[in-house]
């Protein structure tokens, strides 16, 4: 059901209205704002049997005008077949003009159609009537009615009160035919009762069809309508992730500027201990928020990979080294097995972090005294392995450890250890990137966490100029930054390393 507004928006789909229809289906009726949809949703299925309809209607017409030249004589067959043609043109026009969605509205398109219905069964009658009193060969009697009301019924897929009324209408419009051409009264009421009672069956059987197809046409719009409403709470989340995004670290970025300054301005021993343990509890909250906003833009399909050539050496080479204080502290040692020459086609943010959070598992949860990232070929594909000769896995962690909020060995869960969606946003990425991924363990003997990368082209890399400890900064920077906070920070921080710094708000 599509309710538009006058600006043309589309307005979500009343789902408290449409459960309430559903309890009370009896009388075949809603609302009239789901009733006239329902009306079109029913000319769409009539309309979805439109060439079963015309191959009967138009073979069985065929036939029986043979059936008139073969078995009829002349001064019958003359008038017979020419009804029948007459009736056939007539149908034709019927179901092309109705079966015309969007061009014709239901109401119509039933009416005509249970006009071709009607005639049908009046010119049945017809030639049952004619053949009575005409000397003829053969017996012809009501049989062909039983033929044309269980279309009407079943077939033809009207509405069960169009349905209905075109089939009594047909059925009292033979009784009354009989009884002017002279038929006894027991022919009448014995051929009244059998086709009044088929005809009762045949309205209880269209009932029973358009109630079906009223709880299939419910069915679909709360579907609907709860597809539309997950769609707007995920549009919901996005925005808020946006917002998020942006706001929530904002101050965490600013905190890190001002920590960074300290510990370059602190001397006294005891408070750059201080200012040691403030940068890395600011270090691991800004780590806890960014995996939480990473497992929820990746849940909500925020993020699209944007793919490029990357020499893979250099790369696992600068992503190791931001390991090296960790493992140190760890006392594990980092192994990098690379061959020198080789290249990746894919998005390098998403993939490092993928093997960030690989070896972040290995160097955290493993208790492992060696880590080893490991680089094979796959036919068109590197595998990179983060391999670790720590506790191992079971196969039921195997398959826990993906889970969101897991973590097998930190039952008090300390959040040095992190919140347990490092693996989880894994398996995210991995998805995302179509990646073919597993994992290589057993009890106490290690674990092999591995992903599949396509190759790429290896491209010469310009080698950066060193630069003395001591260098600092000169000139004049123009900083434009809208978050105060942050700009402050960025201009102590400049201004210590030996710049000029003019401060602007952007627009400002």
């Amino acid at each position: 059901m599509t309710q538009v507004t006058q600006a043309g928006l589309a307005e979500p789909l009343d789902e408290p209205g449409l459960l309430a229809q559903s309890r009370r289906l009896g009388r075949l009726r809603f609302p009239v704002p789901i009733e006239a949809d329902f009306q079109a949703y029913m000319h769409r299925k009539m309309c979805s049997r439109v060439w079963a309809v015309a191959v009967s209607s138009i073979g069985f017409m065929l036939l029986f005008i043979w059936v008139d030249y073969a078995f009829l004589p002349a001064s019958v067959y003359h008038l017979s077949i020419t009804v029948r043609v007459l009736v056939l043109l007539l149908v034709c026009f019927c179901l092309w003009y109705s079966n015309r969605p969007g061009r014709v509205s239901p109401r119509s398109a039933f009416d005509i159609a249970t006009l071709g219905y009607i005639s049908t069964g009046l010119m049945v009658i017809m030639v049952i009537l004619v053949c009575r009193t005409q000397q003829v060969p053969v017996a012809v009697t009501h049989d062909g009615l039983y033929l044309i009301l269980l279309s009407g019924c079943f077939l033809l897929g009207l509405p069960m009160r169009s349905s209905a009324l075109g089939s009594w209408f047909i059925v009292l419009s033979y009784l009354a035919g009989e009884a002017a051409i002279g038929s006894s009264r027991q022919i009448v009421l014995g051929n009244g009762l059998f086709l009044g009672c088929f005809t009762l069956m045949g309205s209880i059987g269209a009932y029973a069809y358009e109630h079906m197809l009223r709880r299939a046409y419910l069915n679909e719009q709360l579907l609907q309508a709860a597809r539309d409403r997950a769609e707007r709470e995920s549009q919901g989340k996005t925005r808020f992730l946006a917002t998020a995004s942006h706001d929530l670290r904002q101050p965490l970025h600013a905190m890190t500027l001002f920590i960074r300054h300290l510990e370059e301005k602190v001397i006294e021993p005891e408070t750059r201990k201080s200012v040691t343990r403030l940068a890395e509890s600011t270090h691991l909250l800004q780590a806890m928020l960014n995996s939480l906003l990473d497992i929820s833009r990746l849940s909500v399909g925020m993020v699209r990979p944007q793919l490029r050539h990357i020499n893979l050496r250099g790369w696992l080479q600068r992503l190791l080294a931001g390991f090296e204080v960790s493992a140190g502290e760890r006392d594990i040692e980092l192994v990098l097995d690379c061959p020198p020459h080789c290249a990746l086609y894919t998005d390098p943010m998403l993939l490092e972090r993928l093997v960030r959070n690989y070896l972040n598992n290995a160097l955290v949860h493993a208790g492992a005294t060696q880590v080893r990232v490991v680089v094979s070929e796959r036919d068109e594909q590197l595998r990179i392995a983060v391999v670790d000769n720590g506790c191992g896995l079971s196969r039921d962690e195997q398959a826990r450890i993906f889970e969101e909020f897991t973590q097998l060995r930190n039952p008090a869960r300390t959040l040095e250890k992190g919140v347990g969606l490092g693996l989880s946003i894994c398996r995210q990425l991995q998805r995302l990137l179509e990646y073919p991924s597993g994992v290589e363990s057993e009890p106490g003997q290690g674990s092999s966490f591995w992903v599949e990368v396509p190759k790429g082209e290896w491209q010469e890399e310009a080698q950066p100029a060193a630069l003395s400890g001591s260098a600092r900064l000169q000139g004049r920077v123009v900083l434009v930054e809208n978050d105060l906070v942050n700009r402050q920070a960025m201009e102590v921080l400049l201004r210590h390393w030996g710049c000029e710094v003019e401060s602007h708000e952007q627009g400002g």
